[in-house]
C-alpha cells in the first residue's frame, strides 16, 4: 500500500495544496461577499459563476486533456486559479467576481479531471481501493486546514488573498518536477440523460436535487454565518462541521445502504435532513452550540446521500453500462448544483438569512414525495441477487473521479460473482 501511495506522493501533495487553497478562497470570498455589502441577488449569481465554470469545464476537458496532456492542462488551469483569486482582491465589483468564479470553476474542474484520471491510471484491482481511501483523507485533511487558515488573518486585507494564490502556485512544483510520465487519456463515455433517467429515475431525481442542496450549503454557509454575525473563527466551525461530520458518516450509512431497498434508505435520509433543517431553523437563533447540532445531523445524512444515489443506481444496471451512466449522474448533479446558489440567495432575501434553511427544507420537500412514490410503484433490480456494494465518493468529484470509484464496484461484484459460484 505504502509503495503505491510514494509513487504518487508529488500527485497527492500538489492536489493536497490545491485543496488548501480552494476551501480557504471559497470561505473567503463568502464571508467577504457580505463585508463588501453585496446585495443577496448578487451573492447568489456570483456564486453559481464557479458552478457554471464546473459544468462547462466538466464536458469541455476531457477533449483539452485528449490533446495537449495532463501536466500542461494542470500547470495552465492551476496558473489561471492562482490569478483569479487575486483578481477577486483587486476588483471588488459582483459582475467580475462572477467572472472570477467562472474562471475558478473551469479550473478547478480541469485539476480535478487531471489528478483523478492520473491516480486512475495508477491504480489496479489490488491497489485501487487503497488509493481512493487516501485520496479520500487528503481531501478531507486538506479542506479541514484551509477552512481554518480563515483564522490567521483579516479577511477584508489581501494576505488571505496572497495566501491562497501562493498555495496553488505551490502545488504545481511537485507536479512538473515529477520524473513519472503522464498517463494516457480515455475520453469518458456517457450515457444519454433519457436512458439514465429510463434506468434509475430516483437516481436522476435524487442526483439534481442534492446538487441543488450542496451549492447552496457550500457555498453559502459562511455567507448565512456573516448575515447572522459570527465571529470568523464561529463561522469556520460551522463549516468545518459541515464538512466534517458528513465525511465520517459515509461509510456506516452506505454500509446500512447495502442491506435494504437503497430508495428506502434515501427516504429516511430526506425525512431527518428535513427534521434536522426545521429544527436549525426554529432553534438555530438559541445559541451557536445548538445550531452546531443540527447542523452536523443535516451533514450527516445529506453528504452520503449522493454515494446512495449513486449506489442506487448501480444496482439497475448491467456491469457495462456503470461507468458510463456515473458520468451522466455527474453531469445531472452539476446541473442542479448551477441552481443552488441563486435560488438559495433568493430565499435569503425574501426571509432573511434564515431563509438559507427554508431552501433546502423546500427541496428536500419536494423529492420526498416522489421518492415514496418510486417506492411504491418502482421496480425492483432483477440484475443481481443483492445490492450492489455501497460507494464512498467525493461530493465534487468529477467523471473521471466517479469511473475510478465506479471500476472498484466493479471489481467487487466480480468478486462476488466468483464467491458466489
Amino acid at each position: 500500500m505504502f509503495g503505491t501511495i510514494l509513487n504518487s506522493w508529488a500527485l497527492f501533495s500538489g492536489f493536497g495544496l490545491i485543496m488548501i487553497a480552494h476551501t480557504l478562497q471559497g470561505t473567503l470570498l463568502n464571508i467577504n461577499s457580505v463585508f463588501f455589502n453585496f446585495s443577496d441577488f448578487e451573492i447568489g449569481y456570483v456564486f453559481t459563476g464557479y458552478f457554471i465554470g464546473f459544468l462547462f469545464s466538466s464536458i469541455q476537458c476531457p477533449k483539452l486533456i485528449k490533446n495537449v496532456g495532463h501536466i500542461r492542462v494542470f500547470a495552465a488551469f492551476a496558473s489561471l486559479g492562482s490569478i483569479a483569486i487575486l483578481l477577486h482582491w483587486i476588483f471588488v465589483d459582483p459582475v467580475l467576481w462572477l467572472i472570477f468564479r467562472m474562471i475558478t470553476g473551469f479550473s478547478y474542474a480541469a485539476i480535478y479531471i487531471v489528478c483523478e484520471s492520473w491516480l486512475n491510471d495508477r491504480a489496479d484491482n489490488q491497489t485501487r481501493g487503497q488509493l481512493i481511501g487516501f485520496y479520500m483523507i487528503v481531501l478531507y485533511i486538506s479542506t479541514s486546514i484551509g477552512v481554518m487558515l480563515i483564522n490567521i488573518g483579516t479577511t477584508t486585507e489581501a494576505h488571505l488573498y496572497i495566501l491562497s494564490s501562493l498555495l496553488i502556485s505551490l502545488a504545481l512544483v511537485p507536479i512538473l518536477l515529477t520524473k513519472k510520465p503522464a498517463p494516457e487519456f480515455t475520453t469518458p463515455k456517457f450515457l444519454s440523460l433519457k436512458d439514465l433517467y429510463n434506468k434509475s429515475p430516483m437516481a436522476f431525481v435524487g442526483s439534481f436535487s442534492i446538487g441543488m442542496v450542496y451549492s447552496a450549503l457550500f457555498g453559502l454557509i459562511a455567507v448565512f454565518g456573516a448575515k447572522i454575525g459570527f465571529s470568523i473563527f464561529q463561522i469556520s466551525i460551522l463549516v468545518f462541521v459541515n464538512m466534517f461530520i458528513g465525511a465520517i458518516f459515509q461509510y456506516p450509512i452506505g454500509k446500512i445502504s447495502d442491506r435494504y431497498d437503497r430508495r428506502t434508505i434515501l427516504f429516511v435520509l430526506n425525512l431527518i435532513a428535513i427534521g434536522s433543517l426545521i429544527l436549525a431553523f426554529i432553534f438555530g437563533s438559541f445559541s451557536f452550540f445548538v445550531l452546531l447540532v443540527f447542523i452536523g445531523i443535516h451533514s450527516a445524512v445529506s453528504l452520503p446521500y449522493y454515494a446512495v444515489v449513486i449506489s442506487h443506481m448501480n444496482d439497475f444496471l448491467e456491469k457495462d453500462e456503470i461507468v458510463s451512466a456515473s458520468s451522466t449522474l455527474t453531469l445531472v448533479n452539476a446541473l442542479g448544483m448551477v441552481a443552488g446558489p441563486m435560488l438559495a440567495s433568493g430565499f435569503m432575501a425574501y426571509f432573511g438569512p434564515y431563509g438559507f434553511f427554508i431552501y433546502m427544507i423546500v427541496v428536500y420537500s419536494l423529492v420526498a414525495p416522489y421518492n415514496y412514490f418510486r417506492i411504491r410503484v418502482g421496480r425492483t433490480s432483477d440484475i443481481y441477487e443483492e445490492n450492489t456494494p455501497s460507494m464512498i465518493v467525493p461530493r465534487n468529484t468529477s467523471s473521471i473521479g466517479m469511473q475510478l470509484a465506479t471500476e472498484q464496484i466493479l471489481n467487487k461484484i466480480a468478486e462476488e460473482e466468483e464467491v458466489s459460484q
